[in-house]
């Protein structure tokens, strides 16, 4: 019998790693053949980053090691496959996964024998077949290999898979569950393909339609993470809420949840089209407590820009509707915005901005530098070519890891200029966001900013840019101390080194994105912070008592770790005023005396646990705004 391993390293994300379900998928579908099993013996997956001495240990007499690959795990997966050719010369070894191209260096170097394109089910098969004799290594599709000097691509199909193997339901991932100190979070396929074709995406260029995956199999596979307690599953189709099953889907992980109390949280990518559906979807798991909060994406607002990567957003105005459907029911939704894609400029970046402000998304807008991948649209000569993307080569950006300390490095490639981009506007657009991300959606000076927006007229971002250049001119500030560590982390990227993340010890080992440590940077120095803003802020208003009071409700709306119990008495109802707003019920704001209690009593005052409950689990929707105020008098 022939020994099979698999490579599928992952991040450790606080106490939990993720099953390697990529690689389980294709030794479950590979060992439904009989032929397979009358030749292989799978012996077991490498999922975490372990050293390279001690993966080495975990072999024993290889025939095959596949190895899948994405950003995260690239570079640690050449340098195991190098090290374990080296002790195990005849093992074959063989590449896939999203990371790989038909040009990519693995397939020219001397320690892979292997590359698989695309989908990997039937092909990963038929490899191994081929090697036990059974097939002519010619007739594997969308493989990649080496004869003597020759490198040989064979026959690029597309891959159907109408019939998806369960890791799970097969026993693949029982040992682990088993064995494993650590908490498991479980990915989920109810679909397989995207009907979207967008540039900057690696889905872009497969081509492989949407296919449902049977329904019975998925609810076997909810039953099977309910059975072992599996706290968190992230649904890896491209757009879920796409067909009307995905509500029944759901309507059954809540019934699960509500039977065990597994799985405990569901999250997936959602359709771009499909918006009411989402929002049903997404009522349902905020009212059973199982919300990780609703994608509503854009990736960029301006037109020119979506016409370039080949995509279409819903109207503004649909936008708007959702929002205010969103807010009115407490259900956490954030937006996703992309920096540096083609056509982008520094004007129109932060035009659209004020748009998903001025719709009422105040609570998550996540900006996500854009990053070149392999397989993407993007990622060809020809396009980088007509847009003249430049990009720097930076260490991988994994948010909310225990970062790796080991001596194997990741990278990304991070676009930094293009034919509409300087590289001085990319930095300038950079720190915008993470002011309008810090400051705002973290809920900083939201109130306040909300109340110019209405009462003054300021623009968001005008506000925003104002605060950019306070902070420039007073780098004795705590915001200036922000805005200079910002502009030199950015600098760093420019300069190929550095690091899209920031660790900060005071709150635990994990790693932060740049407006998240911002935000840590300052909550550090809460008292300090709100009272040296006053400097900043007080050119705006005219009316002290009112400015004083609204700072005080801003200062006590923010969760920190420093007060358990607030009470306000205060001669302005800003409670209701803001309370109007974020539904989208406006109202002036009415002089009334009051007394509000701010509950902040479930908040803990442990630093590290502040950051991971509160910023990183609330990030995506306002959990970072104390909810538990009430009037007392």
């Amino acid at each position: 019998m022939k020994n099979i391993y698999m490579v599928q390293p992952n991040s450790q994300y606080g106490n939990s790693v993720y099953f390697p379900y990529a690689a389980g998928s294709l030794v479950a579908y590979a060992f439904e053949d009989d032929r397979i099993k009358k030749e292989y013996t799978f012996k077991g997956f490498i999922y975490k980053r372990l050293s390279i001495e001690k993966a080495l240990g975990f072999f024993e007499d290889p025939f095959f090691v596949g190895f899948s690959c994405y950003v995260w795990n690239y570079e640690y997966n050449k340098a195991l496959a190098k090290a374990l050719k080296k002790v195990y010369p005849d093992c074959y070894i063989a590449f896939g996964g999203h990371q790989i191209t038909a040009d990519s260096e693995v397939a020219y170097g001397d320690y892979a024998d292997f590359c698989l394109l695309g989908e990997g089910e039937d092909s990963f098969t038929n490899l191994l077949l081929s090697l036990a004799g059974y097939e002519q290594i010619e007739h594997v599709s969308n493989l990649v290999y080496r004869r003597g000097n020759q490198v040989i691509r064979t026959d690029s199909v597309v891959s159907e898979i109408p019939n998806r193997v369960s890791p799970y339901l097969k026993g693949y991932f029982d040992e682990l569950v088993k064995n494993e100190t650590l908490e498991f979070s479980a990915i989920i396929e109810t679909t397989r393909g995207c009907p979207n074709r967008c540039a900057f995406c690696d889905w872009g260029n497969i081509k492989a339609k949407v296919r449902s995956f049977d329904l019975d199999m998925v609810k076997a596979e909810i039953d099977w993470m309910s059975e072992h307690k599996i706290e968190y599953c992230f649904c890896a189709d491209a757009n879920f809420g796409l067909f009307p099953r995905d509500g029944d889907i759901v309507k059954y992980v809540i019934k699960k949840n509500e039977e065990t109390g597994y799985p405990q949280k569901f999250q997936a990518s959602y359709s771009k089209t499909n918006s009411e559906t989402v929002y049903t979807i997404n009522k349902m798991l905020n009212d059973a407590g199982m919300s990780k909060g609703a994608t509503l994406s854009f990736q960029s607002m301006d037109q020119t820009v979506l016409n370039n990567i080949y995509r279409k957003n819903m109207p503004i105005e649909n936008f708007h509707k959702l929002m205010s459907m969103y807010n009115s029911n407490g259900i956490a939704a954030y937006s996703e915005i992309i920096l540096g894609l083609p056509g982008e400029t520094y004007n129109s970046f932060r035009n659209g901005i004020e748009q998903l402000l001025e719709c009422g998304q105040h609570m998550a807008i996540n900006f996500f530098n854009c990053e070149i991948l392999g397989n993407s649209i993007m990622g060809s000569p020809e396009y980088m070519k007509k847009y003249d993307i430049q990009y720097a080569v930076t260490e991988q950006h994994q948010y909310h890891v225990i970062p790796n300390n080991q001596e194997i490095p990741e990278y990304s490639k991070i676009v930094v200029s293009t034919s509409s981009m300087t590289r001085e506007d990319w930095i300038a657009c950079n720190i915008l966001h993470v002011f309008v991300r810090a400051f705002h959606n973290l809920g900083l000076l939201q109130c306040i900013a909300i109340y110019l927006f209405f009462e003054k007229q300021v623009k968001y971002t005008d506000f925003y840019s104002d605060l950019i250049n306070w902070a420039k001119a007073n780098r004795d500030s705590i915001c200036g101390s922000v805005f200079y560590w910002l502009d030199g982390k950015y600098r760093e990227i420019l300069d190929n080194r550095g690091s899209l993340t920031c660790c900060d010890p005071d709150f635990g080992e994990l790693t932060w994105p740049l407006e998240e440590g911002s935000f840590l940077k300052i909550i550090k120095k809460y008292e300090e912070f709100y009272s040296e803003i006053v400097q900043f802020l007080e050119k705006y208003f005219d009316d002290d008592d009112l400015f004083d009071q609204l700072l005080s409700y801003q200062k006590a709306v923010v969760k920190n770790p420093y007060n358990k119990r607030l009470i306000l008495s205060l001669d302005f109802d800003f409670y209701s005023y803001f309370t109007g707003i974020y539904s989208d019920s406006y109202k002036p704001l009415e002089k009334k005396k009051n007394t509000l209690e701010f509950d902040l009593s479930d908040i803990s005052s442990n630093l590290p646990e502040f950051a991971k409950n509160t910023i990183w689990f609330g990030r995506k929707g306002g959990q970072n705004i104390v909810s538990k105020i009430k009037y007392i008098s």
